[in-house]
């Protein structure tokens, strides 16, 4: 099994199973000891592992030497391609969940008593007695399937037959049998996805069909634990489906009691997360070294990440783990996207965050696509782009929702904010009375039921989470640009009340020269300072035409901000010469790096100006390194550079620790900055 296998279909026989990629819960520890067999339905929505788990405990039960699996060719049984109804089909099958339990009773009943050998002498309609005798039907769905082309009263006979023959055989076996089904939900998808599309092309499509189909298989998979206690069902379900139980039966609290739900805490997702790094070879990691005692540090190179915005430091893992929906499926792309990157690439923050933002973006429309049967009708395509930021107000809020069912004429008002909440794309802010302070608080996948029910908690903000950003953001540029500076959103994060957000505040991704004269404080002291102001201002004046900022500070240092990195350094290039020309021959050192510049106008002025930024900070911590006269460039700026015709050479610079230098101001408290560096030479 590989390292960040996102679909459980790759494990096809037992052999491929890596049972140390599979992270037990309490609850899921119970599930898959050998000698519980209590709980039986898995409940999840995607990318949970309903899948993984379900063939652990087949597999699980093959190594305890127990015989009797259904299927006998597969870990699972599945059904494929999909189901076309008639209408008088689709009538029956719509109803409820009943005609669905009589249907999958049938399917087990008929493949485990042709399993045992117990079906002669069976007196039952022809139809049936067809199925039965089919020797190349074998498996559950291979019954269940057929049993779909019956008519409404074909299947009314056979459930009579069922009950009155088969059933009293299945009370008589007494070897253990184990029937392990998955996929139901998939089969009958068209039923919730397609529901705009004709009849003629699709069949009879009911919403209905897709939540009945999968609560008669739960309602069976438990009263057959009644019939016979050596027979038992193993059965994944979707959880939009099961929160319908209570709708449907008064059975809900014991169904309740033999399922178990797939939920997993930050620290679950973290240990997920290390156990697929565990699996990747040692060439594969930034800092090899380190595998054994902290494989984190080792895949990624560093243990945090400084926040943008906020200048925050934030522990790395909790920087992914924000960007995903805290399903391990969002773990396993994040991290094959990750894996993918050479280590150097990893180690580069700006690209290490540019890779997880990515995959937040492919989480994000895999997710809209997932839910979008469910909440359609909503029209949230057209909503998303209409909000102005990832922080809302609830006079805002309030705002856009009726912005939102303008001219509806009377009919039900779409609750976006209310669908967004339940499917855990909008958190708001709420005080903690364990903690005593504001945290914020996002629903998880499954945790609330997909039907908006109008009531969105109250709160002084409402929080866009980080997967949606870009997916906004392409269509509404301005959203992009109107970020907090306090705090950062995401799952439990603390609450820190703020004035009104910097929406002026721009961030783009740019290259950036950092220069300084060396000695200049001697200049000064000797009042030999005033002809290299001089030339260093007039240098910049002539050479910085196509810069987007350029700023001079102090007389002796300098800040320029370009989009082409082969300009850039021939400014810099240029500004250098200029200046050693001035009398004493001051030199300059300069630094150039790659990466993200925030900027905003001054309120006095339409002039841009620098505000921060990632790019502006390394190039700051890197120029003092520089050796006077030189002009060394990071590796960020390196690769940027190489993507374009120049005569330009990058030469490595050796650093204290190997190739790698700690660039972090001394005597602070800033983490570590560690660099790899490069002298720029023509």
């Amino acid at each position: 099994m590989r390292a960040w296998t996102v679909d459980a279909d790759d494990i096809r026989v037992a052999e491929d199973f890596d049972e140390s990629l599979l992270h037990r819960t309490p609850e899921i520890d119970s599930f898959l000891t050998p000698d519980r067999d209590d709980k039986f339905i898995v409940i999840a929505t995607k990318g949970f592992g309903k899948t993984l788990l379900l063939k652990a405990k087949r597999i699980l039960y093959q190594r305890e030497s127990r015989p009797g699996c259904l299927p006998t060719g597969n870990l699972l049984d599945k059904p494929i391609g999909d189901k076309i109804f008639g209408r008088e089909a689709l009538a029956f099958f719509a109803a409820s969940p009943l005609p669905w339990s009589k249907l999958w009773l049938t399917a087990i009943a008929a493949a485990a008593l042709k399993h045992v050998g117990a079906v002669d002498g069976l007196k039952v309609s022809p139809r049936l007695t067809g199925l039965i005798e089919d020797d190349r039907l074998h498996s559950v769905i291979d019954h269940f399937v057929r049993l779909l082309d019956f008519t409404p009263s074909e299947l009314q006979r056979s459930a009579t037959d069922t009950d009155g023959h088969l059933v009293p055989r299945l009370r008589a076996i007494k070897a253990p049998l184990a029937i392990f089904i998955d996929g139901v939900d998939e089969y009958f998808n068209k039923h919730v996805e397609v529901l705009d599309v004709s009849p003629s092309v699709t069949g009879e499509l009911s919403p209905n069909v897709w939540y009945f189909a999968q609560l008669g298989l739960v309602e069976v998979a438990y009263q057959l634990r009644r019939i016979n206690h050596h027979l038992k069902v193993f059965a994944a379900v979707r959880k939009e489906a099961y929160a319908r139980l209570p709708q449907r039966t008064a059975m809900a609290q014991q169904y309740r009691g033999s399922a178990v739900d797939i939920v997993y805490s930050p620290e679950s997702l973290r240990e997920i997360f290390i156990n697929n790094v565990r699996l990747l070879k040692a060439d594969r990691m930034v800092r090899p070294e380190r595998l054994r005692t902290d494989p984190l540090l080792a895949f990624l190179g560093r243990a945090q990440l400084t926040h943008t915005y906020t200048r925050e430091d934030e522990e790395v893992f909790d920087y992914v783990c924000r960007h995903t929906l805290l399903r391990p499926r969002d773990l396993m792309t994040i991290g094959e996207r990750l894996a993918a990157l050479r280590p150097e690439e990893r180690l580069n923050e700006y690209r290490l965050k540019e890779e997880v933002n990515l995959a937040a973006t492919e989480i994000a429309h895999e997710y809209l696509a997932e839910i979008a049967p469910h909440l359609g009708h909503l029209e949230l395509e057209r909503f998303l782009p209409r909000l102005p930021g990832h922080i809302l107000t609830r006079d805002e809020v309030e705002l856009l929702f009726a912005a939102h069912n303008a001219g509806a004429d009377g009919a039900d008002p779409k609750h976006v904010f209310c669908a967004l909440y339940c499917v855990g794309l909008l958190g708001y802010v709420h005080h903690d009375q364990v903690r005593g302070e504001s945290v914020q608080r996002f629903l998880r996948p499954g945790e609330a039921t997909l039907e908006p029910d109008g009531v969105l908690p109250r709160a002084t903000h409402y929080l866009v989470h980080p997967v949606l950003s870009e997916v906004i953001g392409r269509a509404n540029p301005a959203y992009l640009q109107r970020i907090d500076r306090v705090n950062i959103v995401g799952y439990g994060r603390l609450w820190r009340e703020t004035g009104s957000v910097d929406h002026a505040v721009r961030v783009d991704v740019l290259c950036v020269l950092k220069a300084d004269v060396h000695g200049f404080g001697m200049l000064m002291r000797s009042g030999a300072d005033a002809p290299v102001r001089k030339a260093l201002e007039e240098a910049v004046k002539k050479w910085r035409q196509g810069a987007a900022i350029t700023e001079t500070r102090d007389g002796d240092s300098l800040v320029i901000v370009h989009d082409d990195p082969v300009a850039l350094a021939q400014m810099a290039r240029q500004i250098m010469d200029d200046v050693y020309q001035a009398p004493g021959q001051p030199r300059l050192r300069m630094a150039l790096h790659y990466g993200e510049v925030q900027t905003r106008q001054r309120p006095e002025d339409p002039v841009t100006i620098i505000a921060g930024g990632d790019a502006i900070l390394c190039t700051a911590r890197v120029e003092p390194h520089v050796e006077p006269g030189q002009i060394w460039a990071t590796e960020e700026f390196r690769q940027e550079l190489s993507r374009k015709p120049s005569l330009w050479r990058t030469t490595p610079v050796p650093g204290p620790s190997g190739d790698r230098f700690n660039v972090k101001k001394e005597g602070g408290t800033e983490p570590d900055l560690w660099v790899r560096l490069y002298r720029l030479e023509l």
